[in-house]
């Protein structure tokens, strides 16, 4: 399965030229050749840059979009001072948009009402207060949300630390560390992983071409396990166990981070490829079975 097409509010080939005159360019599931003609190439397919170069990053609140071959819209935007990312999972033919830890609910809102939809479920990582900032908003605004995380993130008796932010969950997983279990609504077809260490109740979701870590994985490293809650045994068995999942998951998928962080091939890029995380992201490529 791959992207079948790609829309973006700002960036296209169109101004690129010299990524339209290459013999053969491939980006995942994308390929471009140089008998295509360049208009057709520049003007007719728009493709983001930097989801095959990195060359550009995401400004705060801009949305890049692609639309899996199944029809499912990605969405990917990078918000605020922490640079969290954040994506949604858009299915317009049944009218589902699924949004993992939405930051600013006033950019949010503004790009759902200019796409003409409503979200219908908000689904969390964890609980801290920056992957949660945007809940009170978007609940106000939207109060019959389905609202879901892990049973684990709920920490009552962490909530007098500021760096956790209370979340009404409508629906949670109950899964063990490490577990993965299947989460659906209409064609959105998510797996959710609990991966403790960072956070408690800490979960990652991958589908429909990426792997959204939250902050257990970023480009080049992983979450820290230093705040309240933290575990760092827990910690490395969950990355012990999104290597097994990221090996056997297609290498041109992305790996969303909980934030945009890290250096690499001197850029600071939004995603990485799965391949490419698995080879250069430290954890990764040097995390070793616990004793």
């Amino acid at each position: 399965m791959g992207f079948e097409s790609s829309i973006s509010a700002s960036k296209t080939l169109a101004s690129d030229h010299s990524f339209c005159q290459r013999d053969s360019i491939s980006c995942g599931s994308y390929a471009i050749y140089s008998n295509t003609p360049l208009s057709m190439v520049c003007i007719c397919i728009t493709i983001l840059v930097d989801a095959c170069l990195g060359e550009d990053m995401l400004s705060d609140g801009e949305f890049h979009s692609a639309i899996w071959d199944d029809g499912v819209e990605v969405w990917i935007t990078q918000m605020g001072s922490l640079m969290n990312m954040n994506t949604a999972f858009v299915d317009r033919a049944n009218g589902v948009v699924a949004i993992i830890d939405p930051y600013d609910a006033k950019k949010w809102i503004s790009k759902l009402e200019q796409e003409g939809l409503e979200p219908t479920h908000l689904l969390y990582t964890h609980t801290h207060r920056d992957h949660a900032a945007g809940y009170p908003g978007m609940i106000k605004r939207y109060p019959n949300l389905e609202v879901w995380g892990h049973e684990d993130a709920r920490v009552p008796n962490l909530l007098g630390h500021i760096v956790f932010r209370n979340v009404d969950f409508t629906d949670t997983w109950r899964s063990s560390p490490g577990e993965s279990v299947d989460w659906s609504a209409g064609s959105i077809f998510l797996t959710v992983t609990h991966s403790p260490g960072h956070a408690p109740g800490h979960v990652t979701f991958h589908g429909h071409g990426v792997y959204h870590a939250g902050d257990l994985l970023f480009v080049r490293s992983a979450g820290r396990v230093d705040l309240p809650g933290g575990d760092p045994q827990a910690q490395q068995r969950s990355l012990i166990r999104a290597k097994e999942i990221l090996q056997g998951l297609p290498p041109d998928w992305r790996l969303i981070p909980g934030h945009r962080y890290d250096d690499f091939k001197g850029e600071v890029p939004d995603w990485i490829n799965l391949g490419d995380a698995l080879k250069h992201n430290y954890f990764l490529s040097n995390i070793t079975m616990i004793d």
